[in-house]
């Protein structure tokens, strides 16, 4: 009878533990909207350097509600639920997007993880090379969903257009246009791709994320919260969070080209000018052809830019006009001005 009780007490034992010890495992947070707010004064990242994926983690890739596709990855130290990795690819899903949502993998684990594979103990989050690592549950004041939706935001910048910078550093074209990024970057008020001290809170990249993240708030209707970021020379108006709505929707892709048509009578004035709005920074290119021996010049307000023979280039860096002027050598006729502006 004695060995019989201790059989039996032993087995209630191992029945009672087994339930323990899966308990005390982690359970992903369930994301929601309205969390996407709850987000520190500053999120402080880092670029994601090396993952070896997707060792130490479970999941795969999601179909969303809307029929799209998402890689979800959660760290081992939660319990293995696929509905919980659903409702993240389903929350990934109802963030303003574009078909980027398919290329990102997205690696969600407890902070001392996140802090590890990030490289830093203050660190909420990294993302590179189509990955991010981000908490897969709230932390003290601070949403999980804040952070993920703010790492997004650089997978959208990662994803999209600022030739000739990268957009990742620079924030989207249109965005940064507005912003005066490179004019601002070139005065040392603002510093791209900045990681450390108190030049992180002036990098437009990091600037461009969280206006990502305050545009998701306004258009789920959640009430904002105070912008902190940075100096509030960078507070985000509405202008702002419509441009990035638009390059998120609608990329910028390629320079437009302007073709101008003019002429030179034996007799006369032997200068053309010819203004043109430059409303996005980037890169251009100029040429003129024609019968008579021309010259071409590209002035922002008084100032030359460049110039020229019969073709230049140079960048729009925060002039919101250009003017080109072609100038008659020698003999007379018709020409052709042909303009590629971002």
């Amino acid at each position: 009878m004695t060995v019989r009780l201790w059989v039996i007490c032993l087995s209630v034992l191992t029945i009672v533990a087994a339930p323990a010890g899966a308990a005390s495992r982690r359970t992903l947070d369930r994301p929601s909207r309205a969390e996407i707010a709850a987000g520190p004064a500053v999120i402080r990242d880092a670029t994601l350097r090396s993952l070896d994926a997707p060792a130490g983690f479970w999941g795969g890739v999601y179909t969303t509600r809307t029929n799209e596709h998402v890689t979800i990855y959660s760290s081992d130290t939660y319990a293995v639920d696929e509905t919980a990795n659903q409702r993240w690819a389903n929350f990934l899903a109802s963030l303003v997007h574009g078909p980027e949502l398919s290329l990102v993998s997205v690696y969600l684990a407890p902070l001392s993880q996140v802090s590890a594979i990030c490289g830093g103990e203050d660190i909420l989050g990294c993302y590179g090379d189509d990955r991010l690592v981000a908490p897969g549950e709230d932390l003290f004041e601070v949403s999980a969903e804040s952070v993920i939706t703010h790492e997004y935001g650089h997978h959208i910048a990662a994803n999209r257009s600022n030739a000739p910078w990268r957009a990742l550093a620079y924030g989207t074209k249109r965005w940064a246009s507005y912003e005066q990024v490179c004019r601002r970057a070139r005065a040392h008020e603002l510093f791209p791709g900045a990681e450390g001290g108190l030049v992180y809170l002036f990098n437009p990249g990091e600037v461009f994320a969280e206006t990502y993240r305050l545009m998701n708030e306004r258009k789920a209707g959640i009430p904002e919260t105070p912008w902190r970021v940075v100096d509030e020379s960078l507070q985000p108006n509405d202008r702002d969070l419509a441009l990035v709505e638009q390059d998120v929707a609608q990329p910028w892709s390629a320079n437009r080209t302007v073709r101008l048509i003019g002429g030179f009578a034996r007799r006369g004035s032997s200068v053309r000018n010819f203004k043109l709005a430059t409303p996005l920074d980037g890169t251009f290119t100029a040429s003129v052809q024609g019968s008579p021996a021309l010259r071409l010049d590209v002035f922002s307000g008084k100032k030359r830019l460049v110039r020229g023979t019969t073709s230049t280039a140079g960048t729009v860096c925060g002039p919101r006009t250009l003017t080109f002027r072609v100038t008659r050598m020698a003999g007379s006729g018709a020409f052709t001005l042909a303009v590629s502006l971002p």
